[in-house]
């Protein structure tokens, strides 16, 4: 019977064998340092959590992430989990399956009591703590220290792709978690009695636990599955009824939210929608133009069909199949790309490039990984919680809201920047929810009044809009601009307000 600290602890020793410092030691000397001594591996662990920190210090916030902590805060207010529309005036009480309810009370809540730093914290803290758990899971592997160093550094490139303050990050970090536990349970089956309490959380957190029940369904084929030889081979399965029961278990938690069956049913729908997809850029298939999706989706494939070639190393046919799986999936939408490259981090785990390793537990390594930590972390940034500057349709544009929120009257602005509007209580046409969207026509009419295929002043007229706010690139802006019926108020930045002239 085998726990995870008996595994990392066996690790440990088998790397410290010969190190005459540790007989040279006395008692009570080794006892006041053990604390202390880590391998330096764990310098570059750091390094890459630290990373992740940096790249959410230097991003202002931006999208999805002002509705979501909207809603939390009407949901804090109203003591009651938001059901209907409250945010537009197109769909205003229009019923609303909201998935992520339980990600928005919480950062609702954070922010409101830990400050704008818990943006950083839901999205590099949950970002890094899928590092940690992600570098226990490869020793559980047998991992060794310098591999499962390099392997972080993987792992954090891939999950910066994904980094924002939503709940797709907590999601990397329950993803990494379960790939820890089914790991340990193949060891020890108590380590089964976690997951379904996990699953509780995170089905009330983001529709992505349908992946984490998908994984333990896997669980249950491979327990059923023959013996099996070979390079690729089923390495310790669960026992059968356990994963059975480990996958009933974790159904029936996930049903433990708001909206009951109905989420499981509602989640599929929006993981496996066209409409979605044609629409939100996450959804769509990655731009290998990119060289850092090129490395990181790429990258662990190459190296993997390498291995299988030309080394002797022994790979778990679990870990592939899920890596395959995820592979795919990544192909077909950049969004999952954190899951494939954590996945392959656990496939190729129990490669050993390194014969055996000559560096050893050393006191520097704390005083070290401070300072690398420091040196990434210092300097200027973004203040916490500023909503992103600059240029493009991608900044949020503050000072045209300033100007709207003094206002009054019905604002038309696009897609992108409506979450802002949501966020400082300025109804939008159509927000960041685009599945709340479906089936009233309220996008098709956005996107044709976008790419101007349908006389935007009909669509105007029709909801009484009083402002436009729009980039003053795009093909609206100078549409408008040679329409008598509208005239320039305002201009800041990239942004562009225009004002209805008299009545409609």
């Amino acid at each position: 019977m085998v726990t995870l600290s008996e595994v990392v602890a066996a690790s440990t020793e088998a790397e410290t064998v010969g190190d005459g410092s540790n007989q040279a030691r006395g008692p009570s000397g080794g006892a006041r340092l053990r604390m202390l001594r880590f391998h330096p591996a764990l310098i570059v662990i750091a390094g890459a959590c630290a990373a992740l920190f940096r790249q959410a210090m230097h991003s202002g916030l931006s999208g999805d992430v002002f509705y979501e902590v909207a809603a939390g805060r009407w949901m804090l207010a109203h003591h009651a989990v938001i059901r209907h529309d409250v945010f537009s005036y197109t769909v205003h009480g229009r019923p609303w399956l909201d998935e992520e309810w339980g990600f928005q009370v919480l950062l609702a809540w954070l922010v409101g009591h830990a400050g704008a730093v818990s943006y950083w914290l839901v999205s590099a803290g949950a970002c890094a703590g899928a590092i940690l758990a992600g570098v226990a899971r490869w020793r559980v592997s047998r991992a060794s220290w310098m591999w499962s160093a390099a392997l972080s550094v993987l792992a954090a490139a891939g999950l910066s792709v994904g980094l924002a303050a939503r709940p797709q990050d907590l999601s990397y970090l329950f993803f990494a978690l379960l790939l820890l536990l089914l790991a340990l349970a193949r060891h020890h089956a108590r380590w089964l009695f976690a997951v379904p309490a996990l699953l509780l959380v995170w089905a009330n957190l983001h529709g992505s636990f349908l992946l984490g029940l998908g994984m333990v369904f896997l669980e249950v084929l491979w327990s059923l599955l023959p013996p099996s030889g070979g390079r690729l081979q089923v390495a310790r399965p669960l026992p059968k009824k356990a994963a059975l029961l480990a996958l009933l278990s974790s159904l029936t938690a996930s049903l433990v939210n708001p909206n009951g069956p109905r989420l499981l049913v509602y989640a599929f729908h929006v993981s496996t929608s066209p409409r979605l997809a044609s629409l939100i850029a996450e959804w769509q298939t990655p731009n290998f133009h990119s060289y850092l999706l090129l490395a990181v989706i790429i990258g662990p494939v190459l190296l993997f069909v390498c291995l299988l070639a030309f080394s002797g190393t022994d790979f778990a046919l679990q870990d592939a199949v899920l890596a395959g799986l995820l592979f795919i999936a990544a192909l077909h939408a950049v969004r999952f790309t954190p899951y494939f490259v954590l996945a392959a981090c656990a496939l190729l785990a129990p490669w050993a490039p390194l014969k055996r390793e000559t560096l050893r537990p050393a006191l520097a390594t704390l005083p070290l990984s401070g300072a690398l930590a420091a040196a990434l972390l210092v300097g200027t940034h973004v203040p916490a919680g500023a909503a992103q500057s600059g240029t493009g349709s991608l900044a949020t544009p503050v000072a045209a809201t300033n100007f709207l929120a003094r206002q009054g009257g019905r604002v038309f602005t696009t897609y992108w920047w409506s979450d802002y509007l949501v966020y400082r209580h300025i109804p939008v046409f159509v927000d960041g929810r685009t599945d709340l969207y479906f089936g009233t026509g309220v996008l098709r009419t956005y996107m044709q009044v976008d790419s101007l295929s349908l006389d935007p002043d009909t669509v105007f007229a029709h909801w009484r809009v009083r402002w436009v706010m729009w980039d003053r690139h795009e093909a609206l802006s100078t549409f408008l601009s040679h329409d008598a019926r509208w005239r320039v108020e305002l201009r800041a930045g990239d942004a562009i307000v225009f004002e209805h002239v008299g009545a409609w």
